[in-house]
This record gives C-alpha cells, sequence and structure tokens, in this order.
C-alpha cells in the first residue's frame, strides 16, 4: 500500500509540475512598451517633404591660407532632387547635382540604407571646409561660408556619409531628428555601448 501510495503521490507531483511548466509557456509575454514618437511612415514623408523642397543651394566660400598669406574664392551649389523616402525598405534615394565655379563635380543617384547608418551630424559648411581641407593636407587653409550654410550629415561610417545643405539651422536640426528617429524605428544607429 505505501508503494502504491508513493507512486501516486509521485504520479499527481509530475503532472502537477508538467502542468504547472505547460500553464507557464501558455502565458503571453508582457506587450512591448509602446514607441514613442511618430511612425515610420509620418516620419520618412516629414524627411521627404523637406528634403525635396531645399531646391538650390549656392554660396561662395573665401578661402585664406596662413602660411603663405594668399586668398581665393570659389562658388559652389547643390541641389537634391527624386527624393524618396521609403518606410517600407528604410531608404532614403535622391539625386544629387554639385558644382564649384562652374564645373560639376557630382552627378548621380543615392540611396542611403537607414539600418546601416550610425550618426547624424549637423554642422556649418565652414567646419566641413576645414575637415576636408585638413585632410587633403592644407590644415593651414581656414574658410568662410557667405551666405552661412548648414550640413546635414548622415553616416555609416567616418569615410561613408551623406551630405544634405540648408540655409535654415532649424531646419537642418528638426530635419536631423527625424532621419535620427527613423534610423532608430530602421534598426540602425550607434549600438556601441561606449
Amino acid at each position: 500500500m505505501k508503494i502504491f501510495m508513493r507512486m501516486a503521490l509521485a504520479s499527481y507531483l509530475v503532472f502537477s509540475l508538467a502542468g504547472l511548466a505547460a500553464a507557464q509557456q501558455a502565458v503571453a509575454p508582457p506587450p512591448a512598451p509602446a514607441g514613442s514618437g511618430p511612425s515610420l511612415a509620418v516620419t520618412m514623408q516629414f524627411i521627404q517633404d523637406k528634403l525635396s523642397h531645399l531646391g538650390v543651394v549656392n554660396y561662395v566660400g573665401y578661402t585664406h591660407d596662413s602660411i603663405d598669406n594668399s586668398s581665393w574664392t570659389n562658388s559652389f551649389s547643390t541641389e537634391d532632387t527624386n527624393v524618396t523616402a521609403d518606410p517600407a525598405t528604410c531608404r532614403i534615394s535622391f539625386h544629387e547635382k554639385r558644382t564649384r565655379d562652374g564645373n560639376v563635380t557630382s552627378d548621380k543617384d543615392f540611396t542611403i540604407n537607414l539600418s546601416e547608418m550610425q550618426d547624424v551630424i549637423v554642422m556649418p559648411r565652414d567646419q566641413l571646409l576645414k575637415k576636408v581641407n585638413t585632410n587633403a593636407g592644407h590644415p593651414s587653409w581656414d574658410a568662410r561660408i557667405d551666405p552661412p550654410v548648414f550640413i546635414l550629415d548622415v553616416r555609416k561610417s567616418e569615410d561613408t556619409e551623406w551630405y544634405f545643405y540648408f540655409f535654415d539651422e532649424d531646419l537642418a536640426n528638426r530635419v536631423a531628428k527625424a532621419v535620427v528617429h527613423a534610423i532608430e524605428l530602421c534598426g540602425g544607429g550607434n549600438k556601441s555601448p561606449f
């Protein structure tokens, strides 16, 4: 009788534990917290609208070399057309045309895959020119841009980046905020803990 009772008790425990395990597996996980901010579709539409309406950005660069005290002027123009911000693919596509002193320096299509982007920065065009000049071996060259132009720099890595040109710094910062939000919604961004 004792053996039967032990077997019954053991069976009861096994079935109870199995039932408990099954009940635990059947419980749905808690819902994920709701995302804050606009949806990806709304964000991408905002980006597309703002980038599509930038128009031609014309400006002049005044450069001075502090070593030989020489100075020169260059005229620049940039225009982005056919901007498409597609929430289904998490990509921004556009055609870029840039000129320097009337000569075309870029006239091609680009696609930015937001899930691969790491950083978004807004900076004055002067700052970008200083970086370009220094990297080209001319740290003594200082440039001033007139009228002031601001760059929205979308970076995949230090040597892979795309620029959008704005006269309005506030608008550049608003679009940058939207691009950061879109990158996060698309699974991109800098994942480094440091």
